[in-house]
């Protein structure tokens, strides 16, 4: 009768493991690079359109615009 835990089989399955680790790992690194580049972004948007913001600024009388410093000058 063979033995189930052979030291081939150990080397096997841990290489297993490990694909399956560094492939889950590289999941959730899009993921957070999705959160911190893009997501964020769209939050911040959407902060600046929303009504209440909108009705804060007109209130105030300021103007803001999205136009970047380096290009109004």
């Amino acid at each position: 009768m063979k033995a189930i835990f052979s030291e081939k089989n150990i080397v096997v399955v841990l290489f297993v493991m490990v694909l399956v680790t560094f492939a889950l790992a590289q999941e959730d690194t899009k993921k957070m690079e999705r959160l911190y580049s893009g997501a964020g972004n769209t939050a911040v948007s959407e902060l600046f359109t929303s009504p209440a913001t909108k009705a804060l600024v007109e209130k105030s009388g300021t103007v803001y615009t999205a136009t970047p410093q380096s290009a109004r000058q």
